[in-house]
């Protein structure tokens, strides 16, 4: 009887000394896998600001962006708008620049 009450006393002990460990590393595992997540993303983010970046070497496609994002012409090119119904018409003055 006293044997297995020096046992469950010694399981108790090494239960209270390994208990905050195993849940601080149960912590820790979450937040790795939090972070591992974002460097996941961040990686993904980075490949497509790169592809985004070379692209910006490309003549063509600069020139795209600039006619569709910025409404650029080149010379002799007349513009035409369709306005649909409900839409507001410009005014002359933003026509004419």
């Amino acid at each position: 009887m006293l044997q297995k009450f020096r046992l469950f006393i010694i399981i108790g002990i090494l239960v209270l000394i390994f208990l905050p460990g195993f849940a601080k590393l149960q912590e820790l595992k979450v937040k790795l896998a939090d972070i591992e997540a974002r460097i996941r993303r961040t990686q993904r983010d980075n490949a497509f600001l790169e592809e985004r970046i070379a692209q910006m070497d490309n003549k063509e496609y600069l020139e795209i962006v600039a006619r569709e994002k910025m409404g650029v012409v080149k010379k002799g090119e007349t513009v035409i708008k369709i306005i649909r119904e409900g839409e507001d018409m410009p005014s002359e003055d933003s026509i004419k620049q």
